[in-house]
C-alpha cells in the first residue's frame, strides 16, 4: 500500500476517530499507533524523499472484538 492509497483510504472518515492496527490473525490483538518513521533504502530519511513508511506498534489494547475480526475476515 502507498501513502496515497492510505490517504484516499481514509477520506471521507472522521478526523478525531482514533487509528488502531490489527495483528496476528489466529491470536487477534488490537494496537495503538505510537508513531511513524520513514526511511530510503536502510536509512532514516525526511519524509518526501522516503521510499517506506513504517507504522510503529504502541500498547497493546486487548483482544480484537469479535464483529471486527469477523469483517476482516479472521
Amino acid at each position: 500500500m502507498t501513502v496515497e492509497k492510505l490517504i484516499e483510504m481514509l477520506e471521507g472518515m472522521n478526523p478525531e476517530a482514533e487509528v488502531r492496527f490489527a495483528s496476528q490473525p489466529s491470536w487477534p490483538f488490537e494496537y495503538t499507533i505510537s508513531d511513524l518513521s520513514a526511511f530510503t533504502g536502510e536509512e532514516e530519511s525526511n519524509d518526501e524523499n522516503c521510499d517506506v513508511v513504517y507504522l510503529i506498534e504502541g500498547d497493546q489494547i486487548g483482544y480484537l472484538p469479535e464483529k471486527v475480526k469477523y469483517e476482516i475476515g479472521w
